[in-house]
This record gives C-alpha cells, sequence and structure tokens, in this order.
C-alpha cells in the first residue's frame, strides 16, 4: 500500500450512555441513581418470573422507596419474551397515568427494550399501536413515516432508563429497540438518539438467579455481536480490538461460570466481555446469524440466545468460502488457533451444554423455507459479510444448522 494513500474514514458515535457499574449491589447502585436524577415517580419494569420467584425483586423496591419520602415507585411486570406490543402499550398507560419521570429496568433484553419504547412514547407523546408503527421498521419491510428519522427528537429525551440486566443479551448498549407484532409473528425495529439507559447496574450476585441455560446462551448472543462485529464492513481496528477480547474473556470465564455458578469472579469476566463485545452495537452492521435469528425468534419462539447458539456456527461454516482469513483471529481469540471459527465456536458453546442445531431449539424441518424467505428480505441479512443472492441461499445455511 502507498504510505501516502489516504487513510480510511472513520466515525465512532458514543452513545448517551453515562455510566456502567460493576460488582456492587443493585439496590444500593440503583438509590444512588435515583437520588442523582432527582426522580420522583420512578416505573419499575420487569419480569414476572423475577418479580415473583425472587426477594431481590422486593429489595430493589425498597431501595427506590428508602431514597425519599416525596419518592413513588409503580412496578410493571408484564413484559414477556420477546417484548410483545400489547405488552408495551400496557406499560406505556402506565407511564402516563403515573406521570412517571424515570424507568428502571430489572431483566433480560426484552424487559430492557420494553423501557426504551416506554421512553420513546413518553418523550414523543404516543399511546396506540397506530402511534407507534409510525416511528416502526418492520422485518417484513414494512416502515413508519418516522423510522429512523433522527430530526424528530431534539435535545435529551424527556425520561430515561437506568438498567439493572439479568442475562448477557447486551440489548443496554444499544438505541435499538425489538418490538414482537404478534398477529403477524414479525420484529418491529425502533430507534431513537438516546434510548439506551443512562445508567447499567452489574450486579454478579443478582445474576445467579437467572436460569444457567439463559444466562449461557445469551452469553452467545452477546459473543454472535462480537464474532458478526469483528466481521462486519463497517469495522475498524479500534472495534475490532474490544470484539476479540470480548471474544477472549467470553471462552475464559464461560467455562468456569459454567462448573461453578457461584463464581462471581466468573460472572463479571461474563459481564465485562458483553460490555466489549456491545461497542457501536446499533451503529455496526452484522450479518445472516443475527438476521435469520430475528425470524427465528419472532416466527418460532426461539429464545434469542439459542438463535446465536445454532445460527452462529452454520453462518461462520457459509461465509468461510469468501472469508476464511478474516475469520482466523476469531480461532485465536477462542483458544483454538488450528480450528475454523465455525468449530471453534459450536465447540465453545457444545462445552456450555447449549444446543448446536435447529432441530435440538424444536424448529420444525418444514418451516425452513419459510424462514428463508423472511430471512432473505432482512435488512440485517443484506448485510452479510458473504453476500446472498437468493433464499435458497439462507436455506443453504439453515440446512448447515439443521
Amino acid at each position: 500500500m502507498n504510505q501516502n494513500q489516504q487513510p480510511p474514514a472513520i466515525k465512532f458515535n458514543y452513545s448517551a450512555l453515562d455510566s456502567v457499574r460493576l460488582g456492587m449491589p443493585a439496590d444500593s447502585g440503583l438509590a444512588e441513581a435515583v437520588k442523582s436524577s432527582g426522580a420522583k415517580r420512578v416505573l419499575l419494569l420487569g419480569s414476572s418470573s423475577l418479580a415473583s420467584q425472587t426477594d431481590n425483586f422486593a429489595a430493589i423496591k425498597y431501595a427506590v422507596q428508602a431514597t425519599g419520602k416525596n419518592v413513588e415507585l409503580q412496578s410493571f411486570c408484564k413484559i414477556r419474551a420477546h417484548t410483545p406490543r400489547e405488552d408495551v402499550l400496557e406499560a406505556i398507560a402506565l407511564a402516563g397515568d403515573f406521570g412517571a419521570d424515570l424507568l428502571v429496568s430489572v431483566g433480560g433484553g426484552s424487559v430492557i427494550d420494553a423501557c426504551k419504547v416506554v421512553q420513546l412514547a413518553v418523550d414523543q407523546g404516543l399511546s396506540s399501536a397506530a402511534d407507534l408503527l409510525e416511528y416502526a421498521q418492520g422485518s417484513d419491510g414494512t416502515r413508519g413515516s418516522l423510522a429512523g428519522d433522527m430530526s424528530v427528537f431534539q435535545g435529551q429525551s424527556k425520561i430515561r432508563q437506568v438498567a439493572i440486566p439479568t442475562t448477557l443479551s447486551g440489548a443496554e448498549f444499544s438505541n435499538n429497540a425489538g418490538v414482537l407484532n404478534t398477529l403477524k409473528s414479525t420484529k418491529e425495529g425502533y430507534r431513537g438518539l438516546d434510548l439506551c439507559p443512562k445508567h447499567i447496574l452489574y450486579d454478579p450476585q443478582l445474576a445467579t438467579l437467572t436460569p444457567q441455560w439463559l444466562w449461557l446462551s445469551t452469553a452467545i448472543r452477546a459473543l454472535d455481536h462480537a464474532v458478526e462485529g469483528y466481521c462486519s464492513e463497517d469495522a475498524h481496528p479500534f472495534l475490532q480490538g474490544h470484539f476479540l477480547h470480548a471474544m477472549r474473556l467470553f471462552a475464559d470465564s464461560l467455562p468456569k461460570t459454567k462448573a461453578d455458578p457461584l463464581d462471581l469472579r466468573a460472572r463479571s469476566f461474563n459481564q465485562q466481555a458483553v460490555w466489549l463485545a456491545c461497542v457501536g452495537l446499533g451503529d455496526v452492521s452484522h450479518g445472516a446469524s443475527h438476521g435469520i435469528g430475528y425470524i427465528l425468534g419472532s416466527l418460532c419462539g426461539v429464545p434469542h440466545g439459542y438463535t446465536s447458539c445454532v445460527m452462529l456456527p452454520a453462518v461462520l461454516e457459509w461465509n468461510s468460502k469468501n472469508c476464511l482469513q478474516q475469520q482466523q483471529p476469531i480461532s485465536a481469540a477462542l483458544g483454538h488457533p488450528e480450528m475454523s471459527a465455525s468449530r471453534a465456536v459450536k465447540n465453545l458453546i457444545s462445552s456450555l451444554g447449549l444446543p448446536t442445531s435447529l432441530r435440538e431449539v424444536g424448529v420444525d424441518e418444514a418451516k425452513l423455507a419459510e424462514i428463508a424467505a423472511r430471512a432473505f428480505i432482512h435488512p440485517v441479512v443484506r448485510k452479510n459479510p458473504r453476500t446472498i443472492n437468493a433464499k435458497e441461499e439462507v436455506e443453504e445455511i439453515l440446512q448447515l444448522a439443521w
């Protein structure tokens, strides 16, 4: 290369995230965040399973209430997997009636995404499904008139989120949110300038309450962010350094968490790996593992962690025809430079006792053609590093995953 050649232009967009706190109890960290925000009406969103099965949710509620006699708390614990639009609309109505001025999420990506859409609704004055759809980009190609239009956001949002993640999906690092249209079995994507949480509180002790399959599989979801981010056409050395170290941390810490679920040091490294894996999330294009995964989630009800477990090795194998040299650092980061990236990823997934095939997650083979047809038109699939020219090529990937 000519040393005088103009280097490629790089632009990195920092999110509106203010802080990540790791290692302290979630309740004490939240109390500090509520006090510093000056909030008076806190809406706490969670999943029904977390709220009903643990005392920790009660401790988090108490932490908010103890911040001052003028602080009111309202809870909403009905957010289901994949963030159904009906659940989000109910939360939006509650936020409006309550006059919430701070949102707190306790849970995984579904709960965090619900909070993002509630924030969007409060900021933009939205209350109905029709209102929301004006801002939505559908996975089936439909698009609202305001979808992706950042000019509608003026200054900081009227309300922000404090996230207490209990999985490793990494939703807390992006300005994007996904919502499920349960009638069409399609996903709706929403985006804003500051939809990401203002503060993230990682509590390794709280994380021990998350079912092991969910914790480990969502870690593979975050690994998928790192791997497809590393291979993205948008990647550059600043991002790739983060992604590779995320892979190293996952390869080292996930087996330790599997062996001893109470190893808080290992869980802390799991969470730090997510932080590294999600740098640039939403601004770096991913590929077919993510895109097909969205279809598997909305159409077949497969948990997002599992979609990455079954699709990432298959996509890497299919992409290797054009991207073999690009994939070699992935194998090395995972501790197996002698293997293909596909095999190294699949070995890690298998060692964690997670599924590696579509059959294992209950996908009917008769559905593969419909999955391929839907995936082929998905904008994320269209960004795959090895160009996908026909739905039949998506079927090739699905057969590798079968």
